[in-house]
């Protein structure tokens, strides 16, 4: 049976504990990253959108160095956009910024609403670790 590692970065244990999910769990070498959001470690949203998707990739950040991996070892990515025409192409500017080659596969989705009013962006990914 494989086991389940919880990754809960420092500053992150509010989401453990209010949320009461793992932001991360590492299964033998993949890294699950739970879908990240634009909050703050108090979970306050980020008003402004580009520092909404910078901070989701900060906390994606923080979610694979704790579990063993980085943004080059990301095989799978997926988004859900609340205004995904307007958006999209911002997210990819600020997702470039943190994966420059071997591209991940990609699946963006429009949803018409997010956990928390002012959210615009949820991001999951799956990671490769080396064992």
């Amino acid at each position: 049976m494989a086991i389940r590692e919880l990754i809960i970065p420092k500053g992150m244990e509010n989401i453990y504990d209010r949320k009461l999910y793992a932001p991360g769990v590492r299964v033998g070498n993949l890294l699950y990253v739970s879908g990240m959001l634009g909050r703050d470690e108090n979970l306050n949203v980020i008003p402004e959108i580009e520092a909404q998707f910078v901070q989701l990739f900060e906390n994606m950040k923080m979610v694979l160095e704790a579990g063993g991996a980085s943004f080059e070892s990301i095989i799978e990515l997926v988004g859900y956009f609340v205004e995904m025409q307007r958006d999209f192409s911002l997210y990819q500017d600020v997702r470039d910024r943190y994966i420059r080659a071997d591209f991940p596969a990609q699946t963006a989705i429009g949803v018409r609403e997010l956990s928390t009013p002012g959210l615009l962006l949820e991001l999951k990914c799956i990671a490769l670790v080396d064992n």
